[in-house]
């Protein structure tokens, strides 16, 4: 285990809106087996784990049953997402642009993610997501 400084970045589209997100970060990072595994809290309290594998990540934020996301990414695959809100879910569809994990010459880890998510036939948003593992 490897404690990590996180970077994150999230711009999200939806219509003619756009929005950028930042926050940073402390948290773990492990790896075994090729796969990365990485955890910490949002805003100091939300927890959120990511598992990495090579063009497949799942991001889980929230730890109770009755508020959380799953996000489910395979690049060129639709995959089955989840937002559950005080006990109400609503079943989303994600399909992935593209994933790229790598180590960057200052000797930190990015992720990237860009993204759509769907609910039903309706495209909620185009998101692309940057973490930086330092």
């Amino acid at each position: 285990m490897t404690k990590v400084k996180i970077d994150f970045t999230s711009k999200i589209i939806q219509g003619k809106d756009s929005e950028t997100f930042k926050k940073k970060a402390d948290g773990e990072l492990i790896e075994s087996a090729g796969n990365t595994r990485v955890f910490y809290l949002e805003d100091g309290k939300i927890p959120v784990k990511i598992l990495i594998k090579e063009d497949n990540v799942i991001i889980r934020r929230g730890s109770d049953q009755n508020n959380y996301s799953q996000l489910h990414f395979i690049v060129g695959e639709r995959k089955d997402c989840r937002y559950v809100a005080q006990g109400y879910q609503m079943d989303l569809k994600s399909t992935t642009e593209f994933i790229k994990f790598f180590p960057k010459n200052d000797g930190s880890r990015e992720l990237q993610i860009e993204y759509n998510l769907y609910s039903g036939l309706y495209l909620i948003g185009n998101y692309a997501v940057t973490l930086i593992f330092t």
